[in-house]
């Protein structure tokens, strides 16, 4: 485990964290292999049986951890007007004596601990329960008829004014010159002036694809999206093509400025981090920056932390987006922060290749939860299920009632 988190955690049981600190142990539960560290160490704090096979905790296991935590046995109304004594006593064991000066201080704290402990809640009852068990009374799937998480990446890669694709391996074997594959899996392309344009289509229930383009910037490709690059970039402008969602991180060059199209759009940047969601079936282009400064439509910059919504000639700007959620889907995660059904469903869609399929009105309210997109479909759905939505897969098809 990470000496810094597992000294955070430490503290925590000894009533010395500050509200900075649970606010970095609340990031980490975001994190899978953050989770998967203190899932570690809950099991060894609670003294928790662990087996190989189990993926998630058990009832008893998350009831106890409950108790321990709180004070209070499952079921039982917490009182928050005052700390639960199993709260207090792990932010003050060693205390006995509270001055009024410090009252303020407690406070925040008891409300920090209040805030990771929520965050544990969710994170073991809500990602880490295993499937719900669908009937079809209430909504007609089962696990029989579950759709698996893809396992790999499978793009394919065209040459030129071809219309034929072909995979990978393919790929490298006719072009073994400017194209390998690195020890990460991603694709790296190697400059040739006399070489034909390159496109890379990343289909349906494909994972995403890292590509370095021939200049040396590296661009994350999602599911049912697709770049297009030149063999070598000679001209004034390092121009690529875009259709659907990727993230770039550009070499710097402030002679050969970078320029992504997208529909009718044009993002230019010297060299930065940033992503583009631009998939048709939203009807927007989301534009966010992560680092540096980039030029939106030749009128507009943006900043860090800074989204420019597209819309029919439209800008609008967005200030200090939630970059975790924008990001998510790089860092297999499902983030949901309000997010409607119909924003949800497009996801799945593209994730497990199934089409969505409304066999009445297009369900209303909004749903948050962060989820590992190693899940299966089942597992997702309890979101949505939660929420009172009903649902049948039929074969490659999601019917929403």
């Amino acid at each position: 485990m990470n000496p810094v988190l597992k000294n955070l955690l430490n503290k925590w049981l000894q009533g010395s964290l500050s509200a900075s600190e649970a606010a970095f142990i609340a990031n980490q539960l975001k994190d899978p292999e953050g989770l998967r560290c203190i899932e570690a160490w809950l099991q060894k704090q609670y003294g928790l049986t662990w087996q190989s096979d189990q993926p998630f905790f058990s009832d008893s296991q998350k009831n106890k951890i409950y108790t321990h935590a709180t004070g209070y046995m499952p079921g039982e109304i917490a009182d928050l007007n005052e700390a639960p004594e199993g709260l207090v006593q792990i932010k003050f064991p060693h205390k006995t004596k509270r001055r009024k000066s410090s009252r303020k201080k407690r406070l925040i704290s008891i409300l920090s601990s209040i805030s990771i402990l929520t965050c544990l809640f969710f994170l073991f009852y809500k990602i880490n329960r295993p499937p719900t068990q669908i009937t079809a009374t209430n909504a007609g799937l089962t696990l029989q008829h579950d759709k698996a998480a893809p396992q790999q990446a499978t793009p394919t890669i065209s040459w030129g004014n071809q219309n034929k694709a072909v995979g990978v391996d393919q790929a490298i074997k006719d072009q073994a010159a400017r194209l390998h594959k690195a020890a990460d899996g991603s694709l790296v392309f190697t400059a040739s002036p006399v070489a034909p344009s390159s496109t890379i289509r990343v289909p349906r229930g494909s994972r995403p694809v890292k590509v370095q383009l021939p200049d040396g910037s590296k661009v994350w490709i999602n599911t049912a999206s697709s770049l297009e690059f030149p063999g070598a970039f000679t001209a004034n402008k390092r121009i690529v093509s875009l259709i659907g969602e990727a993230y770039f991180e550009v070499v710097h060059n402030k002679k050969q400025p970078f320029e992504v199209r997208q529909a009718a759009n044009t993002i230019t940047v010297l060299g930065t981090h940033f992503n583009i969601n631009g998939y048709e079936d939203n009807g927007k282009t989301k534009v966010t920056l992560l680092e540096g400064l980039v030029e939106v439509n030749q009128s507009t910059y943006l900043h860090p932390a800074e989204q420019a919504v597209l819309n029919e000639g439209n800008i609008q700007i967005r200030k200090e987006v939630d970059l975790q959620q924008v990001m998510a889907w790089k860092n297999n995660q499902f983030y949901f922060n309000g997010s409607s059904a119909q924003e949800i469903l497009k996801q799945l869609s593209r994730w497990y290749n199934i089409d969505i399929i409304y066999k009445g009105n297009i369900p209303e309210g909004h749903y948050s939860g962060i989820i590992s997109k190693n899940n299966s479909l089942s597992q997702v759905l309890t979101i949505l299920e939660a929420g009172g939505m009903k649902f049948k897969l039929n074969q490659q098809s999601l019917w929403i009632y």
